[in-house]
């Protein structure tokens, strides 16, 4: 049985991206394009003596690009990296021009069921 936190859980979001990816929401002095990993939760659905057998995660991530298709395009490329893994996009995609840094924002949030029984992603039915 193995146990998954947080902090594990955006280390390997973040290794599973391609290219420059952060925790926090860029500024100018940023290297662009940059893909921003966040809001990390986790949801515990059973436990077993305590320990946690069973969880939701859901995990914010959004890709800054100097065009609103080139943000799109990455989205994208993530997006079939992830569904390999069985995470999915859920709600209203992430649709914002950021006036600061004059760049594009596309992104969604993910969810991804977690069984630490078997140490293993699963869909969410």
């Amino acid at each position: 049985m193995h146990e998954l936190d947080e902090e594990t859980f955006t280390r390997y979001v973040v290794n599973q991206i391609e290219g420059n990816v952060t925790l926090h929401n860029p500024d100018n002095r940023e290297t662009f394009p940059v893909s921003v990993v966040s809001n990390v939760m986790q949801s515990i659905r059973k436990t077993e003596d305590g320990t946690p057998v069973y969880s939701r995660f859901s995990v914010t991530i959004e890709h800054w690009n100097n065009s609103k298709y080139e943000s799109m395009k990455k989205f994208h490329e993530t997006k079939l990296l992830l569904r390999k893994i069985n995470f999915t996009p859920v709600g209203s995609p992430i649709d914002v021009y950021d006036e600061i840094t004059k760049k594009h924002r596309y992104g969604s949030r993910y969810e991804v069921n977690y069984n630490g029984l078997t140490n293993s992603f699963e869909r969410i039915m």
